[in-house]
């Protein structure tokens, strides 16, 4: 492997805890690179709006804040590099990442591979993705409008989705497992004050329903009286929770029981050398403002860790 492949700090990954580690370990003066095989900013960019940032009076979206952030990196000295990694081994004093295209050696490496959104597991759920069904709020909103959709969570996100989505649709129903969605007063608020958008308290959907190759349908249990309701709906956006991206890890570091990687308040896995950050690891509170500060922390560690 050659010089130029050697680095202190390797990022997999392109969401808000990459890019803010990314930021923060050019920024202290350590040879950086991100990987990443998809659009820097990963997941935040589908957001229409950041939330509780401090400092940010103004709205912001998802996109705009991912692009400022990785501009603030690339002037910091970080480098990119887009590729599909596919390994990361223990490799004498270091780590090996190695891609489609890319092998690349380095003293310390910040797993922010994030995580997908969580299938509700459901018969028909794979064939009718991209056909009524959707994980994205944003992305696929315009696409129902003047329709009555559905959408899954007990969270704020789930509620932040579905006012989004109430921009377009002629009627949402929030659908939740709680008495009531886990909700901050803001969000909260916007949802009483919608007339578009209800909210189905003790419920699961259980059933989906196909009408003409698109979702027509779905079943829905209420879990206190365990009576079943049907709804007619176009669209059904699911945030069932977060399924984490940690295969390249097993094995690696320690997961916990839901493949989480479990690490200490400076980011360090079991594994010395090799971090984790973001919607990767253990107990994430899941705002923009936690990813960044998850970088933060990521970079620190690892500058310790190199001057030790």
């Amino acid at each position: 492997m050659s010089n130029a492949d050697e680095y202190d700090v390797a990022v997999v990954g392109g969401g808000l805890a990459a890019l803010s580690t990314g930021l923060f370990a050019a920024g202290f003066g350590l040879r950086t690179v991100v990987v990443t095989e998809i659009v820097m900013g990963g997941e935040l960019i589908n957001l229409e709006e950041v939330v509780h940032f401090p400092g940010m009076s103004d709205p912001i979206s998802g996109s705009e804040l991912a692009g400022r952030v990785e501009a603030q990196a690339l002037a910091a000295g970080a480098e990119f590099v887009f590729d599909d990694v596919t390994e990361i081994t223990k490799d004498g004093t270091g780590f090996a990442v190695r891609g489609l295209e890319t092998d690349i050696r380095s003293r310390t490496v910040v797993a922010a591979m994030g995580a997908g959104r969580r299938r509700l597991g459901l018969d028909a759920e794979g064939d009718l993705e991209g056909r009524g069904i959707s994980y994205c709020g944003t992305c696929d909103g315009p696409l129902f409008k003047e329709k009555s959709v559905a959408v899954v969570g007990d969270h704020d996100f789930a509620a932040r989705e579905a006012l989004v989505v109430s921009r377009y649709a002629s009627s949402v129903t929030l659908i939740t497992r709680r008495a009531e969605p886990d909700l901050s007063d803001a969000t909260r608020s916007a949802i009483d004050e919608s007339d578009r958008i209800r909210v189905l308290s003790h419920a699961k959907v259980e059933t989906l329903t196909a009408s003409g190759g698109t979702l027509g349908a779905v079943q829905i249990r209420d879990l206190e009286t365990d009576g079943v309701l049907g709804l007619d709906v176009a669209g059904l956006f699911v945030n069932a929770g977060l399924e984490p991206r940690s295969s390249l890890l097993r094995g690696l570091v320690d997961l916990d029981p839901d493949g989480f990687v479990r690490v200490d308040v400076g980011m360090r896995t079991s594994l010395t050398g090799l971090l984790a950050v973001g919607e990767l690891r253990s107990d994430f509170v899941g705002y923009a403002v936690a990813a960044a500060g998850d970088g933060a922390a990521a970079a620190g560690s690892a500058r310790r860790l190199i001057r030790s």
